[in-house]
């Protein structure tokens, strides 16, 4: 039996249909975008590494998301961990100021945003900020596609509602 190649079809599968929403999804758990892209392709790594423990049929987008979920939390878990037990370094780079002021509306918008539940925002980021259509969302997630349209529609909703609620009344702009 041969050993798959770094350029594994089945390994380029999985990124194809996974890296997006992964990276959406470990994002909306509470990492930088570019920590959860490192993590993603962690996660690929130690799927890639791990495939013969993987229980299923590995061509299954429904089975290999889930895992992939799952491998992704317990790296971040890791993560956080280890960032808790490294201790401070005087040398560390400064903090890069914030932008200026992105808009009023845009301000609006991330405020709503942060009042919406975490499935709402996880559902959000991870198909829009991604691109990632409802198949692989579910697959990744463990549900159905037609629950991952309803967090979609339910969680457009819900921002409309808190956005409209931000806009200010009155005489004002």
């Amino acid at each position: 039996m041969h050993a798959p190649s770094p350029n594994d079809p089945e390994l380029d599968h999985w990124i194809a249909t996974f890296r997006g929403p992964l990276v959406g999804l470990i994002a909306s758990w509470g990492a930088t975008w570019a920590r959860a892209e490192e993590l993603a392709m962690d996660t690929f790594a130690e799927a890639w590494l791990g495939r013969d423990r993987f229980v299923g049929d590995r061509s299954a987008p429904n089975a290999v998301g889930p895992w992939l979920r799952g491998i992704a939390f317990h790296l971040l878990a890791a993560d956080r961990r280890a960032q808790r037990k490294a201790p401070a370094r005087l040398d560390a780079e400064p903090v890069a100021p914030t932008p200026a002021e992105p808009g009023e509306q845009h301000e609006r918008l991330r405020a709503a945003f942060a009042q919406l539940r975490v499935e709402h925002q996880e559902i959000l980021r991870m198909h829009y900020l991604e691109s990632t259509p409802a198949g692989p969302l579910a697959a990744l997630l463990g549900i159905s596609r037609k629950a991952v349209e309803g967090r979609l529609y339910q969680a457009r909703i819900a921002l409309r509602e808190r956005v409209a609620r931000l806009v200010p009344t009155g005489g004002g702009r």
